[in-house]
């Protein structure tokens, strides 16, 4: 049964970063300020997911589920601006450091020892997201991607604490967090057109809406580490919709960290392979 549960989450979580990988191209793409954008697209996936809230009956919100809330609004705003404002590759490699984070975290609290075999492909993405984030923009625009890999594994680590609380729900209200910070800051720029809006808000029930309550649903099923590594999915492909569609391509600097950050992934994978049959061969004697 916990087998199931682990790869039913697993299945979730993948889906939820192709989804996600979408929202690069729709942000580089339409013509209208980064406070509306994410005030269209937050609010739309707010309304959508609204019947979902009665779930929350009976059921304490509490600080987890408030952090998870505001941490998951701190970091729409993050990435967003990030996309805006730094290079695609950039923002890419700000994801990346979210595997980094935890397994800084985890190793000091004693969670995870560290052995040549977890070492390396931690060595490797630092080294991919150290080169890409330095080798663009350089100033405080920098601490943009930084940022997004800090939140996103706080939301999740708070995410997990806050129980059974409904997952539909607490994306609801994550959601709707978000379009409320942007709008005061929306309502001093110009609107965009209602072909960009709808555009907007189509993606935002699709990407913010189902692809996070996808990832809730499917984060609690699996480790944290193993979450946030399934999740690079996302980041790998948003630079190729970005190419595809919109001819950005990534520089040199950029296409070496993405192999360098893309190596890591798959050692730290092999590495968890390794591990699983190391453990069934040891319960097998």
């Amino acid at each position: 049964m916990m087998g199931q549960k682990r790869w039913q989450g697993t299945v979730q979580v993948l889906a939820a970063a192709l989804l996600w990988s979408s929202a690069g191209l729709l942000i580089r793409g339409v013509a209208c300020s980064t406070f509306w954008l994410l005030a269209i697209r937050s609010g739309a996936a707010a309304l959508a997911l609204a019947p979902g809230l009665r779930q929350l009956r009976g059921h304490k919100i509490g600080r987890n589920g408030w952090l998870a809330i505001w941490l998951y609004a701190a970091f729409m705003f993050a990435f967003a601006l990030a996309t805006r404002l730094t290079s695609a590759s950039q923002a890419v490699a700000g994801q990346y450091t979210a595997p980094l984070f935890i397994y800084l975290f985890s190793v000091v609290r004693g969670k995870i020892r560290v052995r040549p075999i977890n070492l390396l492909p931690m060595l490797c993405i630092a080294l991919g997201c150290g080169l890409s984030l330095f080798a663009g923009t350089t100033g405080p625009l920098v601490l943009l991607p930084l940022a997004c890999g800090l939140l996103f594994p706080a939301y999740s680590a708070f995410l997990r604490r806050a129980g059974d609380l409904p997952a539909g729900a607490v994306n609801c209200l994550g959601n709707l967090a978000c379009a409320v910070l942007a709008l005061p800051f929306a309502i001093s720029t110009p609107l965009p057109v209602l072909g960009d809006a709808a555009l907007i808000a189509v993606a935002g029930v699709a990407v913010n809406g189902f692809g996070y309550t996808l990832y809730a649903r499917g984060a609690r099923q699996v480790a944290s580490l193993t979450a946030v590594m399934l999740c690079l999915a996302e980041p790998l492909l948003n630079p190729v919709w970005v190419f595809l569609f919109l001819g950005e391509a990534p520089t040199p600097a950029g296409a070496v960290s993405l192999l360098l950050i893309l190596a890591g992934g798959f050692l730290d994978v092999a590495g968890a392979w390794l591990r699983s049959l190391q453990t069934r061969r040891n319960a097998r004697l």
